[in-house]
């Protein structure tokens, strides 16, 4: 009878081992170790566009005149407007298409037979028109207060204005031109998030909150951008028996932007 109640025992030991792993091999879990989905991120949304104004610092330019030397050489800020298309790409960055031009920028410069020797006076206007294909980082993609930085590259389309140069009291014209350049830009800035574009919370597997973006959000944005042009020149005139142009070299200048962004979705 005893050794009857142990085989019996033994037998049930083994039949619950045995179901145990069985199901382990079929991955079974319990409820409560059951995987928790992650809390989803705020949507982004997907297409933006944006309209900016501004106003551009150059730096000082570098001027040059075959046979002759060039100094006092200065160049006054302009206005610039522009506008663009852009995307959302997730986890903070987003990238846009934008043209902007930047108005008439009066250039001056003197140019001498030797130092100190004046030959005349040259002045013409420099205008740009800037497309650029910018990517951007956003450090706090779905807050109403949202820095960024960004880079860009694309062309620039340089064009000076018919000019004069005065020489002894006379005043001659010169005609202008336009080149055609490599462009670049670095950015950082803030934006506002003036409406739309709330993050709402709603009920989720496991009481976990699922945030959600009510979309359209319209955006106030602070911006600087640093902007390399490239080279511009003006048409050829004469300088007293010596026939040249007046070239603008590594043309860069400070702008500082203010914009409109709105969500399309």
């Amino acid at each position: 009878m005893l050794i009857t109640r142990k085989v019996l025992l033994s037998a049930a030991l083994v039949l619950s081992s045995a179901l145990a792993a069985s199901a382990a091999d079929l991955g079974g879990t319990s409820l409560k170790d059951a995987p928790i989905m992650a809390p989803m991120p705020a949507a982004s949304a997907g297409w933006y566009i944006r309209a900016d104004g501004g106003y551009n610092w150059f730096t000082s330019p570098s001027l040059s005149f075959s046979g002759r030397e060039v100094g006092n050489s200065s160049q006054d800020g302009a206005w610039s407007v522009g506008g663009g298309i852009g995307r959302y790409f997730g986890r903070g960055f987003r990238g846009d298409i934008t043209v902007d031009h930047i108005f008439d920028a009066s250039t001056e410069s003197s140019l001498y037979y030797s130092p100190g020797n004046l030959v005349g006076n040259a002045k013409f206007d420099l205008s740009s028109t800037v497309v650029l294909a910018n990517l951007y980082y956003d450090f706090n993609r779905g807050g109403r207060v949202v820095p960024y930085i960004g880079a860009g590259i694309g062309y620039a389309h340089n064009s000076t204005s018919s000019g004069t140069f005065e020489q002894c009291g006379c005043t001659t014209e010169f005609g202008g031109k336009s080149t055609d350049n490599f462009a670049a830009a670095a950015m950082a800035g803030v934006s506002w998030r003036i409406r739309g574009g709330q993050t709402t919370y709603v009920s989720g597997m496991k009481d976990e909150p699922v945030a959600v973006s009510s979309g359209n959000a319209l955006y106030l944005d602070f911006g600087y951008r640093f902007l390399y042009l490239g080279k511009a020149e003006t048409a050829s005139f004469d300088a007293d028996t010596v026939t040249s142009s007046e070239k603008l070299k590594d043309i860069t200048a400070h702008q500082l932007r203010v914009g409109l962004r709105y969500d399309l979705n």
